[in-house]
């Protein structure tokens, strides 16, 4: 009988542990927020001319710059709307990160003559929209 006794002793505490894991309480720590996107700003990545599709012919690197970055902002009656049309997954109507400012690239093509792009890069970011 006293064996039956630590039997039943055992699954009363294995139920009770159960319960305080399943159950929130003070001593639980609130799960951990997502991680936030990087806030909108300037980007950069070094690449090869002929990788940017413009058809110049050239070994040369540039650095070219891009806004990325999300840009917070509280729901509006347009977004949550046109979330509503457009299903999850689709634009938000938010604001987005654009280039405000532009900047000239120049490189040497491989015919050794210096060419400049105009408004290439971007110089400055903000949240638009």
């Amino acid at each position: 009988m006293a064996r039956l006794g630590r039997c039943c002793s055992f699954l009363l505490l294995l139920l009770l542990l159960l319960l305080l894991l399943l159950l929130p309480g003070p001593c639980r720590a609130p799960p951990a927020p997502p991680p936030a996107a990087p806030p909108c700003g300037l980007r950069s990545v070094s690449v090869g001319v002929g990788a940017l599709g413009l058809g110049y012919p050239s070994p040369e690197t540039v650095v070219f710059r891009y806004c990325g970055g999300g840009c917070p902002a509280p729901p509006t009656l347009h977004g949550l709307a046109l979330g509503a049309v457009l299903g999850p997954g689709g634009p938000g109507g938010g604001p987005c990160c654009r280039p405000t400012r532009y900047e000239d690239v120049a490189f040497l093509d491989s015919g050794l003559r210096w060419q400049r792009l105009p408004r290439l890069s971007a110089g400055a970011c903000a949240c638009l929209g």
